[in-house]
């Protein structure tokens, strides 16, 4: 099987990011159709996150964001998103963010991994509930792994 170029990894991020939009932590979905979008989360191959907009905790994380910036998932649940960036890009994060869109892309930003490293990020998000808490969805691609990446 050949490798999946640029173009078609990009639609499919695209594909997955649509769906979630529509439907992860949606107040309406049922028992098994929300079961099946978590799992979605949970397994997708590109970092993402959970976080309350009130308190910029840290609801929910997957895997890809487990094991790209090295925290583990109890470490990563104590973080607020204030902690994932440099310290002194965090005034600039948190007045650019006061009031975003349903939906928004944006970047680049920098982040902190646990080790101290720093790496650039495209970050799309999302407005969503998780247990009738206001929240977004948060999905870090790191721009060194794909020069391709643009604000489309």
């Amino acid at each position: 099987m050949a490798p999946a170029s640029s173009a078609d990894r990009k639609q499919l991020m695209l594909t997955i990011k649509r769906q979630l939009a529509r439907r992860v932590w949606a107040e309406k979905l049922g028992p098994v159709e929300e079961g099946a979008f978590r799992t979605l989360f949970l397994v997708n191959p590109q970092p993402m996150w959970v976080y309350d907009v009130r308190t910029l905790q840290i609801l929910d994380v997957n895997e890809a964001a487990l094991a790209r910036y090295g925290y583990s998932r109890d470490e990563f649940l104590e973080l607020t998103i204030k902690d994932l960036r440099p310290k002194e890009d965090v005034p600039k994060f948190l007045e650019l963010t006061r009031e975003l869109p349903y939906s928004d892309r944006t970047g680049p930003w920098r982040h902190v991994l646990r080790d101290g490293s720093v790496i650039q990020v495209l970050i799309t998000s999302h407005s969503v509930k998780l247990g009738g808490i206001d929240a977004r969805l948060v999905m870090a691609e790191n721009m060194a792994e794909d020069p391709d990446l643009d604000l489309e």
